[in-house]
């Protein structure tokens, strides 16, 4: 089947200001020439940073760019919140969900978090959406939305030598009318080896020559549990890092020039959590509209957490 009845209604993302220049900033902060040679290469040039303000504040950003349905706030019924870092939250007994709920009128039966998979969080954030609104033919809406800053100078904001991460919020309506496209099937993995993260140097070094090896593993295993060919995808969009992976995975997989949208990766910079819907609002809506062939979105981490997710056309179910 081409898609479930559950699917994306509208989504939308808030990256603050004017995009800053990676080597002009770089080299004001003091970067090493070595290391701004690397990020220019593997394609990085814009990111976005945000001048103050809370988390909420800046989901509240992303939801005043959402087109959804007049009153779509009073129909939520399942609010979900991911997020890659691990102070993109208030600490208790502060909750970044009650408050949202409160601003916008929310009464959702069930609000949660999910942020232990980092960069993948945001489609396991949506999947779990979708199964919520399956098992609950009576709810409407499920909103997921997302938040992620950077907190310190350049060593914070550069991951590894190949990407630079910006600040970045998304919200994201799941239900089941006015589709802009229909849910397929999502995939997790998880390689425990890494679940610490960069830390040490040798993580590091580990997770900078496995990345690629595990993002094609999870390709792999999503073609086989979803019955969908790598080659029937008219894009794939993943996170907005780690180009010369992308590049290493295509060819390993055979996968057509230009099947990997990585466009993004230099025009926004990696905004965690809300590339999903950065890259759905730039690029795949268009894709799905314009063509009867699935998108596959993907998230990858640097703490071994992996995902991918089906997008099928906001077209009529079939067999």
């Amino acid at each position: 089947m081409s898609g479930s009845d559950i699917g994306i209604v509208a989504a939308a993302f808030e990256l603050p200001g004017a995009p800053r220049d990676v080597e002009a900033w770089a080299q004001a902060e003091g970067v090493s020439p070595r290391l701004v040679d690397s990020l220019l290469a593997h394609g990085c040039r814009q990111f976005h940073e945000l001048d103050g303000g809370s988390d909420a504040d800046f989901i509240d950003a992303a939801l005043a760019r959402l087109d959804a349905p007049p009153g779509w706030a009073r129909d939520v019924r399942y609010l979900v919140h991911a997020h890659t870092q691990a102070f993109s939250m208030p600490a208790p007994p502060s909750s970044l969900l009650a408050e949202l709920a409160q601003r916008h009128g929310l009464r959702p039966a069930l609000a949660f978090s999910v942020g232990q998979l980092a960069c993948a969080s945001a489609i396991v954030a949506v999947d779990l959406a979708a199964r919520l609104l399956r098992e609950d033919p009576q709810a409407r809406y499920a909103l997921v939305v997302t938040s992620d800053r950077v907190f310190g100078d350049a060593r914070y904001r550069i991951q590894g030598r190949t990407s630079v991460q910006s600040d970045g919020a998304s919200a994201l309506l799941l239900g089941r009318e006015g589709l802009r496209c229909r849910l397929g099937a999502a995939s997790v993995r998880q390689f425990a080896a890494l679940h610490a993260g960069p830390c040490t140097p040798a993580l590091a070094l580990a997770m900078a020559r496995q990345l690629w090896r595990h993002t094609a593993a999870l390709l792999r295993e999503h073609e086989a549990a979803g019955g969908v060919p790598l080659a029937a995808y008219r894009e794939i969009l993943p996170a907005n890092a780690d180009r010369a992976d992308w590049l290493k995975v295509q060819d390993e997989l055979n996968l057509a020039p230009g099947q990997v949208f990585l466009d993004n990766v230099g025009r926004r910079g990696h905004a965690c959590c809300a590339d999903l819907a950065v890259n759905l609002v730039d690029r795949g809506f268009a894709l799905l509209a314009g063509q009867p062939a699935p998108l596959l979105a993907f998230g990858q981490s640097n703490v071994g957490a992996f995902s991918a997710l089906t997008l099928w056309p906001a077209g009529e179910l079939q067999a």
